[in-house]
């Protein structure tokens, strides 16, 4: 899905000042969109001299004069060369950005103090680009209560000089990744992007911006070391089980999607070419309730920590589970997505996961 955002739709009952509102939001990409793709196109895009340029018009302009004052030819040249040279290298600049597209990839995940990596993938149509920096500016800041940074002169060139330079081939796509420290769980939006290029004079600035509807899920940090799991599903039903089968402990059946590839017999598979599924206790696995409401602790941090320490030493010990949460509920099951999933709820508590916009799968 590729979004140009040239012109946005605009409500008709709006007033010619709220109108002039959208507009400027939407050209500014202060609004979050869900398109996948964003091409830069020529209303997108902003250019403006450097202070290198500035300098350049300011020598121009001066030897114009004297060559007006003085009649003096060389003066004439070398102002209408700066003139051209400036008129130049804004186009140049211009068509460095015009046409690069912006996807989005998947949302990232990390726990808390890790480092939340969101990759994008640019794509250069047609030409060849150099030049080209990514600056996270204007996000929701990782500090408690979600504040905004407040970037002053000096954060801002530190800023750009982190920026990812890039140089593109024509028709080649490449991803890079902007990093985003996870100083607190819960959800965290990478925020508006400028894209910049002074290629390749250096005199003239190029930018443009854009603004995903994206988050990044930081999940809690899980309790250390791991608690013991809550009492499983059904103990004395499946004690008398395991007696029933301990003469038979490679008992199969056929497999069944959605089987654990840890019970799959894989010497019978190996020999026949058919898929079969051990049942007897060697291929038996744990069942387990986790419940929101069984941690006895009261802080919500810590709960959710041990929630996770939970969720995290079923999938080790392959043992399947249901979980019961305030914001939700999820089936019993041990595959690797209800594993995430379930992770994923308690990054977002305590709003429920299909609440949240900007996840992107």
């Amino acid at each position: 899905m590729t979004e140009n955002v040239i012109n946005s739709p605009v409500a008709p009952n709006k007033s010619w000042v709220g109108r002039q509102r959208d507009k400027w939001s939407s050209a500014f990409a202060h609004r979050a969109i869900s398109a996948d793709e964003v091409e830069l196109v020529q209303n997108r895009i902003y250019v403006l001299p450097t202070l290198r340029g500035l300098g350049v018009i300011a020598i121009a302009i001066i030897l114009l004069l004297v060559g007006v004052n003085y009649q003096l030819s060389l003066a004439y040249v070398v102002s209408f060369l700066l003139g051209g040279l400036l008129q130049v290298a804004l186009h140049a600049t211009y068509r460095n950005l015009r046409g690069l597209r912006i996807r989005a990839g998947q949302s990232p995940r990390a726990i808390v103090g890790e480092t939340l990596s969101f990759s994008l993938a640019i794509s250069s149509p047609e030409r060849m680009r150099e030049g080209i920096a990514l600056t996270r500016t204007n996000a929701e800041s990782s500090a408690p209560h979600g504040k905004l940074d407040k970037l002053n002169g000096r954060a801002i060139r530190e800023l750009l000089k982190r920026a990812l330079r890039l140089r593109l081939q024509a028709d080649q796509q490449a991803v890079y990744s902007i990093e985003v420290k996870a100083a607190r769980r819960g959800v965290i939006p990478l925020g508006r992007i400028q894209i910049e290029s002074r290629a390749p004079y250096g005199i003239i600035r190029a930018w443009s911006y854009v603004h995903f509807e994206w988050v990044g899920l930081v999940e809690p940090a899980p309790e250390m070391p791991y608690p013991e799991l809550p009492h499983a599903l059904g103990d004395d039903a499946k004690t008398a089980a395991k007696a029933d089968v301990a003469h038979d402990p490679d008992s199969l059946r056929e497999y069944v999607p959605g089987d654990s590839l840890k019970r799959v017999a894989w010497k019978q598979v190996a020999k026949s070419g058919e898929w079969y599924t051990r049942t007897g206790e060697a291929g038996q696995r744990g069942e387990v309730d986790l419940r929101w409401d069984a941690i006895s602790l009261t802080d919500t941090e810590a709960r959710l920590s041990r929630m996770a320490a939970w969720i995290d030493r079923s999938r080790n010990e392959n043992v399947a589970f249901s979980l019961s949460m305030p914001t939700g509920a999820l089936p019993l099951a041990d595959s690797a997505p209800h594993h995430m999933e379930a992770l994923a709820m308690l990054a977002t508590y305590p709003k429920p996961l299909t609440e949240v916009a900007g996840v992107r799968a």
